[in-house]
């Protein structure tokens, strides 16, 4: 399960490494697809972002067992991001490394599911 405070990993080109849950929009529990506010705790040195940065984010990848009404299962070992821009709902970086869930493609971010290698 993931809540308030849980770290991330990005899994954009942005820079970041890992950032930090601030606050959960729409439910207490953070689902595939949800959107969160999250912090800036690790970033590559010479990037655009900072640390201790705020962004709104999608999650991508949760390190734990979703079932899908189909009945099919889906596990990642790690929990995946991707930093959003201030105003809109759009990805910051330019490229998404693995794949996302297919959901994403359900509730709209069609920019994240065409950036990345492939859906699960």
């Amino acid at each position: 399960m993931a809540f308030k405070f849980t770290k991330f990993d990005c899994v954009d080109n942005t820079g970041v490494q890992f950032v930090k849950t601030i606050h959960v929009y729409k439910s207490p529990i953070i689902k595939p697809c949800s959107i969160i506010l999250v912090s800036i705790k690790k970033v590559l040195p010479n990037k655009k972002l900072k640390k201790g940065q705020i962004y709104k984010a999608v999650v991508v990848r949760l390190a734990r067992k979703v079932q899908r009404l189909s009945g099919i299962t889906v596990n990642y070992r790690q929990n995946g991001i991707v930093l959003l821009k201030k105003n809109e709902l759009l990805p910051v970086g330019t490229r998404i490394f693995g794949s996302v869930y297919f959901e994403n493609r359900v509730y709209g971010f069609m920019k994240i599911v065409s950036l990345s290698s492939f859906l699960v």
